[in-house]
């Protein structure tokens, strides 16, 4: 409705007209439902690595194998793939809201899983279901907060990354210390998260609806949301981000092992919290370079991704915690910057009827750079040592890195927009 200013005199004088309230409600409550989101998003992204300080724990009582748990993880990854690629634009035929309660009930269903769990089967339905809410929600949240602060710059590109990642380190974080130091630890965190999974439905509730017009979504392969404009600074993007995704993945494999086996240190919440230091140093360098831009900012983070391989393959080579910890510095800095300078390129080059697809596509390489270094590594492993197994899979990490290094590198130097 639009409101119409009075002027005119009365007795007592003239009528100062009513002033326009509508815009700076409709800002504020734009605000809110930013925020809001930011909550969900966070809340679900937490719930997808709760397990990761956990399978030693399920390994020690049903008896199953290391490759189960590659097993288990490429599962999840797997399945996060495959909603990306399958239903990367249903946000964009059915609306955000739809897509996003979607999320959070698998979420929900994942977690009674894991409460209920009485064997690796349960595991890994309950995985399946994770990915489900993941791969459903990475991509929607992203589209969505940009849509709700169309004139904020960088600020949603950045809160999304932040969300992601953020939500991503506290998953270990906490199911970590409550495994540690709390009875039950295979049940107390998920039914803790349970509630907190209530709340974040709770708050969709008050998120206003982004996509205008709506119809039936089609779950099927649409092809790549690779967009015209920008291509090559797309893919270049895609490439560094899959880099940086497989180094999470690495690492993350690698922490229990290489704490518990080779350091003989068996605590559940100091490897819950070396793998959340990683994601919060990502985090904490997101927002340390947000008003940098894009492109030096990634290309920044590419060469310290080489400083942190390196790092971490002498730590595995020495046994040295205090490299370890250096790796992990130097690799949550890396991420962090990568991923916060190519989620703002991609968000940039999407158009907005296509924004769900494209950021999908976008997302779709970080988590098949998720799944290579686990699966990879898990099945070499199988034939060869460890260390060389990781030191093949650093390589062609590496040769990624400089790949994206020298694309990105060159349409800087082109001024290309």
């Amino acid at each position: 409705m639009t409101s119409v200013a009075i002027t005119g005199t009365t007795s007592r004088g003239p009528v100062t007209p009513m002033p326009d309230r509508a815009p700076g409600a409709r800002a504020s409550r734009g605000r809110i439902a930013f925020w809001l989101l930011t909550f969900v998003f966070t809340t679900t992204m937490l719930g997808t690595t709760l397990p990761t300080p956990l399978y030693v724990i399920y390994q020690a009582q049903w008896h199953f194998s290391a490759a189960m748990v590659t097993v288990i993880f490429a599962v999840y990854a797997a399945t996060v793939l495959a909603t990306l690629l399958l239903a990367g634009r249903s946000s964009d035929q059915a609306g955000r809201r739809p897509v996003l309660a979607v999320a959070l009930g698998a979420a929900a269903l994942s977690t009674l899983a894991f409460i209920f769990a009485s064997g690796e089967g349960v595991l890994l339905a309950g995985r399946i279901l994770s990915g489900l809410a993941a791969g459903l929600m990475t991509g929607t949240a992203t589209a969505m907060l940009t849509e709700l602060s169309p004139a904020a710059g960088r600020r949603p590109s950045l809160v999304a990354t932040a969300a992601n990642m953020g939500g991503l380190g506290l998953g270990p974080l906490f199911a970590g210390l409550l495994a540690q130091y709390a009875p039950h630890p295979t049940t107390l965190v998920f039914e803790a998260y349970l509630a907190v999974l209530a709340v974040a439905a709770l708050c969709l509730r008050f998120v206003p609806e982004t996509v205008p017009a709506r119809r039936r979504p089609s779950v099927r392969f649409g092809g790549l949301g690779i967009p015209g404009r920008g291509r090559s600074q797309f893919i270049a993007a895609a490439v560094a981000t899959f880099a940086a995704f497989a180094l999470l993945g690495l690492f993350s494999s690698l922490v229990p092992g290489f704490i518990g086996g080779v350091l003989h240190h068996g605590s559940h919440a100091v490897q819950g919290a070396v793998v959340f230091g990683l994601f919060a140093i990502g985090t904490i360098t997101q927002v340390a370079l947000s008003r940098l831009g894009s492109r030096p900012v990634v290309l920044a983070g590419l060469g310290l991704f080489l400083a942190a391989l390196a790092l971490i393959l002498t730590a595995l080579a020495q046994a040295s915690m205090a490299l370890f910890l250096a790796g992990t510095v130097a690799g949550g800095m890396s991420v962090g910057a990568i991923f916060v300078g190519s989620l703002a390129t991609a968000n940039r080059l999407a158009p907005p009827e296509r924004r769900g697809h494209v950021v999908s596509t976008f997302f779709a390489a970080c988590y098949v750079g998720l799944i290579i270094p686990v699966v990879g590594v898990g099945v070499l492993t199988e034939f060869i040592a460890t260390f060389p197994a990781v030191l093949a899979f650093s390589l062609l990490l590496a040769v990624l890195c400089l790949f994206a290094l020298a694309r990105i590198a060159t349409a800087l130097s082109s001024g290309k927009a």
